[in-house]
């Protein structure tokens, strides 16, 4: 499956100063550094009630969105502190809540935070708080507050009550207005700035001062900018190129259709219900639906992949809905649903709590789910994305022409108006257009990540950046560097990981690994592993890493539910001592040495994983051993 990532147009500098999140994608990824390339733009964050501290008229303000749990927020609350002292009497500073959903305690803290303020102890709060933001829990939340002498009861009261929530809430809304998806983001007299950057924020800062100041002596009583943008609008990207190939993708004879029996363009949907980014691109079919109507149609044909456990029995839904000509109502409550029910134990006991909601006779349709019929539907359909190389979805066919993963719709667009065009003058319709226009098609897709790259040069040498921090194993002078980018959580970086294990261990007079961690957002237990793996790296050197990692990969099922416990197991299996790699998985410096791999991971454009770099050249995905010991042995032979 495919992960549409953040692509960098600048060294990405910013990355390691700061925690971000996208919800949909619920990964820690780097603020768009895009950004920062382009005129400084002033935005009007409304200061509203927000907290703060320094003369309301001071000549600048400062608004900090950021989040009590993260590493990257304490470094702009310390800078702030000593910019206050030097400043004195200069800055206002503004501190809005932005707590990061995967920091757990990051909600709690904000709620405590705003309980102390309603008795007059914000900021000594927001000080202890930020004094180890790693160490944060319930029972230390309450005793920051006794230690302040707070009023307990109203402490408790306060920091449960829905009204605190509301306020937490209004300032994330309000950050998700002016863009911001990481902490800290500053707004400096509504200069927006990503990350703890000290040197801008100082440098900012120092001319902000400046101007304000003679705003002031020109009589303006508030420098602070009324006129500024209003909310944040990203810099548009240039769609993605797709391939004018066309595909012989032929219509499984049950496949739900969509659309008019007549129209011009025909799309083949190959789908996950249980992948996000299935479902990311649901709202983009929808709203398809509604501007090409008449001109359209769609055909549904399943691919439940392997490692979404819940993904068969929703398919087995869908179909047995088919059954009942309700499969597209099915469809529509599964994708808007999916975030309630891929989290359940039991999809089925889910489903059947919801049949009052179904649109369907419910008997029937549980029979139907069970059924040999509607099972063998389901695998033909594998069968056929199979017979057409497809490794991951969402997977579209626009008139055969291949679109790879969740595209912006306007990309969708563009090949669709595109082949309205062609099919204009060619007097058919329908089925029978359709099979024209496919019946030269290509057999398969190309096995690559995607459109972009398709147009990857094979003989191409990208120079990969290493920090010196990464693990290591191999030859001491190599003729042959594999740098592998890998998730611990990835099924196919298991099986690709072995793979390379093998092939370097029958070489290894002659080829070293360099392991680059690069866990993707929607494997949630993937970051805290590569913490845990690199920790075993600084603390015990590259041969218990690889120890830990064989571990971590060999038993992917075993640790994805209950993490913590489990590293502790497999900690002392290779001789590593829990509670020390525990705190060394917590440092800033073992965050930031996996910052970098994801960040070098995205200036590569690296879309999906595994992925390797043999001597600089690109290998995607999980290759047999065939391919790499052919790759290697070509190498060698050219050094001879």
């Amino acid at each position: 499956m495919k992960k549409s990532l953040l692509i960098i147009a600048l060294a990405g500098i910013f990355f390691f100063l700061s925690c971000s999140s996208k919800e949909e994608k619920k990964i820690e990824k780097e603020p768009d550094t895009q950004e920062s390339a382009q005129k400084e733009e002033i935005y009007n964050v409304d200061l509203g009630s927000a907290v703060f501290r320094g003369p309301e008229d001071a000549p600048v303000t400062v608004v900090n969105f950021s989040d009590f749990q993260c590493p990257f927020s304490k470094r702009s609350v310390d800078l702030m502190e000593g910019l206050l002292k030097k400043y004195n009497g200069k800055v206002r500073y503004v501190f809005k809540h932005f707590p990061l959903s995967f920091h757990k305690w990051a909600k709690p803290a904000s709620y405590a935070a705003i309980a102390a303020q309603n008795q007059g102890k914000f900021w000594e709060y927001y000080a202890k708080v930020y004094t180890d933001v790693k160490n944060i829990n319930e029972e230390v939340l309450i005793g920051y507050a006794k230690e302040l002498k707070l009023d307990m009861d109203k402490f408790n009261a306060d920091r449960t009550s829905a009204e605190t929530a509301a306020k937490v809430q209004a300032d994330i809304t309000q950050g998700s207005l002016f863009g911001v998806r990481g902490t800290p983001t500053l707004f400096i007299n509504g200069i927006r700035i990503v990350g703890s950057n000290t040197a801008k924020i100082q440098e900012t800062l120092i001319k902000q001062i400046a101007a304000g100041e003679q705003l002031k002596a020109k009589g303006v009583k508030d420098p602070y900018s009324k006129n500024g943008k209003t909310k944040f609008i990203p810099p548009k990207r240039e769609a993605p190129a797709v391939s004018q190939d066309v595909h012989k993708v032929v219509i499984p004879s049950h496949a739900p259709v969509w659309g008019a029996d007549d129209a011009l363009v025909t799309v083949v949907l190959f789908d996950d219900f249980e992948c996000p980014f299935c479902a990311k691109l649901y709202a983009t079919y929808e709203q398809l639906k509604k501007d090409y109507e008449g001109r359209i149609r769609i055909a549904f044909v399943n691919l439940p992949l392997g490692f979404h456990k819940k993904a068969k029995d929703a398919a087995y839904a869908a179909m047995a809905a088919h059954k009942q000509g309700k499969f597209w109502e099915v469809y529509s409550f599964l994708f808007t649903r999916q975030k309630e029910w891929n989290h359940v134990p039991d999809f089925k006991e889910w489903l059947e709590s919801k049949k009052e909601e179904l649109p369907v006779e419910w008997e029937q349709f549980k029979k139907d789910m069970e059924s040999d019929a509607v099972k063998n539907i389901v695998e033909n359909d594998i069968k056929a994305a199979g017979a057409l190389s497809l490794r991951g979805t969402p997977a579209s066919f626009v008139n055969g022409r291949f679109i790879s993963g969740a595209l912006p719709i306007e990309s969708f667009k563009k090949v669709i108006d595109e082949e309205l065009k062609k099919a204009e003058g060619k007097g058919l319709k329908g089925d029978e257009l359709y099979r024209e226009i496919i019946k030269d098609g290509k057999p398969a897709v190309a096995k690559t990540n995607g459109n972009r790259a398709e147009k990857e040069d094979p003989n191409k040498v990208y120079s990969v950046k290493l920090s010196g921090n990464e693990a290591a194993k191999g030859a001491k002078n190599p003729k042959v560097t594999i740098i592998e980018f890998s998730d611990f959580q990835c099924p196919y970086c298991s099986r690709a990981f072995a793979t390379v294990e093998g092939v370097a261990g029958k070489y290894k007079n002659d080829v070293k690994i360099v392991y680059k961690n690069f866990p993707l957002g929607f494997h949630k237990e993937a970051k805290p592993a590569a913490l845990f793996a690199h920790a075993v790296k600084r603390l015990y050197g590259d041969e218990k890493f690889f120890k830990l990692a064989s571990i971590l990969y060999a038993k992917q099922n075993e640790w994805k539910n209950s993490p913590e416990e489990k590293f502790a197991a497999y900690a002392k299996e290779i001789g590593a001592d829990w509670t020390k790699v525990k705190a060394e998985a917590a440092k800033p410096e073992t965050e930031k040495a996996v910052a970098e791999d994801i960040n070098e991971a995205n200036s590569q454009h690296l879309r999906s994983v595994p992925a390797f770099f043999v001597n600089g050249k690109k290998v995607s995905g999980a290759k047999p051993a065939e391919f790499f010991e052919s790759m290697i042995e070509s190498i060698l032979k050219e050094k001879k």
